[in-house]
């Protein structure tokens, strides 16, 4: 019952931020609706050991400035993931070394260099990295974010969620508009 509660919850996220993108192609409904997908993720991806990180908080880490990180400072205001408090950290684009998350969002501003850069200094176990640029998905991002037919889409890099101790479940596998193995 749980299970079939959440699959229909996911497909209504899907449907209702898809539809912001009927009309006109809007930066604040495209990171409200991207917001609602990040938090929907948490509940079809599997940490791996969490049982090593006794943090009382669940932080959201964003690489440079994007107009998400206020989005998802409104959603921390307002809700937890896995009964924990959400914070949200702005990462530097040039160190890896004080952003420590469970999620990283990759804005679409950050070079490929900076973002290989970036990843290799990252301790990515239990990170779960998305990202909204063509490309980075095959760069090490395990979820990625598409503008297709003005609607939002996502695509799935099975061997980055592995490489990351985390797994993505087969609900969340369906819904990918490409899935790399």
């Amino acid at each position: 019952m749980v299970k079939r509660v959440s699959q229909i919850m996911l497909l209504l996220v899907v449907a209702v931020t898809s539809s912001f993108f009927q009309q006109e192609k809007n930066e604040v409904d495209e990171y409200t609706a991207k917001t609602a997908f990040i938090y929907n993720f948490t509940k079809f991806v599997e940490w791996g050991n969490t049982d090593s990180n006794p943090k009382s908080s669940f932080v959201i880490g964003v690489i440079g400035d994007s107009p998400i990180q206020q989005h998802l400072l409104s959603l921390a205001s307002t809700k937890t993931i896995n009964g924990k408090k959400i914070e949200v950290v702005r990462c530097l684009a040039t160190s890896a070394e004080n952003c420590r998350c469970e999620i990283l969002f990759v804005p679409e501003n950050v070079s490929s260099e900076d973002f290989q850069e970036f990843i290799s200094s990252l301790s990515t176990s239990n990170v779960l990295i998305i990202s909204e640029k063509k490309g980075f998905l095959t760069q090490g991002s395990a979820i990625n974010f598409l503008i297709m037919e003005n609607k939002i889409k996502f695509e799935i890099n099975v061997r980055s969620l592995t490489k990351s101790n985390l797994k993505a479940s087969s609900q969340l596998l369906k819904l990918a508009t490409n899935i790399q193995y």
